[in-house]
């Protein structure tokens, strides 16, 4: 399903039987985008990948050892609320992402990262 700015879809893992919503989410900003697999059946991301320099997150937030994360990030096993806590780690920790600023670049390293294959 491809609507303003975002593109829709289900994966199916055959293993495990389990179905994942599969998004990618542009915005007018070329290199502000994000890409994501989250499980259905609970709304839990298996991995959300944000992309975006002026990006701010705060991994344990209200507590007294919150930290800001600035930059793209990535949200593993993390509930997807937009004010569910949740911790994230910076991009450039993950070798794969490190120095991916295009959309186009991000997709086909997130596909391979994630072994998304077509039927």
């Amino acid at each position: 399903m491809l609507s303003s700015n975002s593109y829709k879809c289900l994966v199916k893992d055959k293993v495990r039987n389990i179905i994942y919503d599969f998004h990618v989410h542009m915005t007018p900003i070329a290199t502000i985008f994000s890409i994501g697999l989250m499980f259905r059946d609970n709304k839990y991301h298996l991995v959300r990948l944000d992309f975006g320099e002026n990006l701010r997150h705060i991994n344990y937030a209200n507590t007294e050892h919150s930290v800001v994360i600035y930059g793209s990030h990535a949200h593993f096993n993390a509930p997807s609320g937009k004010y569910s806590s949740k911790n994230v780690v910076p991009i450039g920790n993950i070798s794969e992402f490190k120095n991916i600023k295009k959309i186009r670049d991000a997709l086909i390293e997130f596909i391979d990262y994630t072994n998304i294959k077509k039927k």
